[in-house]
């Protein structure tokens, strides 16, 4: 029986090289490769790291890492299992939207799942949102129209009212974002 234990670095290196080989053929339509996302998701992570030091490094980043693979690629639940073990799966399982659900069911059946794992798992939804917000903050495309800016800062707030005690850290950067998003 073989039993490797790795250390917190080699499992986010491990997780953030299946992600980027995932997400490998991902662009934004702007054509910047999305995984400059995850990896704006896993700096959010890394300065959370630095104002709470009770959190567990390797889950906290290897799920920043891993958080879109399972809805945004070919990747299953049951690979990021076998790869990564349970604690993983269940944080990318919680992570992952409901498509089967209507739009407005998605986040709260989410936030629901994200509520019962640990911390760090509440920390990379927070810094998910944080990322998404500075990159759409001023797109002007047909979808980030005025009205969907509208739901997708009210969702923004449900977010933040829900996990913000996680991290004040990151509830902080993400009130700033969303006080932006009411002035446009």
């Amino acid at each position: 029986m073989n039993t490797t234990i790795i250390t917190p670095s080699q499992l986010v290196q491990q997780a953030k090289d299946f992600a980027f080989k995932a997400h490998s053929s991902h662009y934004f339509p702007c054509g910047r490769k999305y995984t400059t996302h995850l990896e704006t998701v896993a700096e959010l992570s890394k300065q959370a790291l630095i104002h709470d030091s009770s959190l567990d490094e390797g889950i906290l980043l290897s799920t920043a890492y891993l958080h879109d693979s399972v809805e945004d690629t070919a990747v299953t639940h049951e690979d990021i299992f076998n790869f990564f073990g349970h604690y993983i799966s269940d944080a990318v399982s919680a992570l992952t939207k409901n498509k089967q659900l209507s739009k407005a069911s998605q986040i709260q059946h989410s936030l629901q799942r994200i509520l019962r794992q640990p911390k760090e798992v509440w920390l990379v939804k927070l810094a998910d949102r944080i990322a998404n917000l500075q990159q759409t903050i001023f797109l002007h495309d047909k979808k980030w129209s005025g009205h969907y800016k509208q739901y997708y800062r009210e969702e923004s707030i449900l977010i933040n009212q829900t996990l913000g005690k996680a991290s004040p850290y990151l509830s902080q950067k993400l009130s700033i974002l969303i006080n932006i998003y009411n002035r446009i």
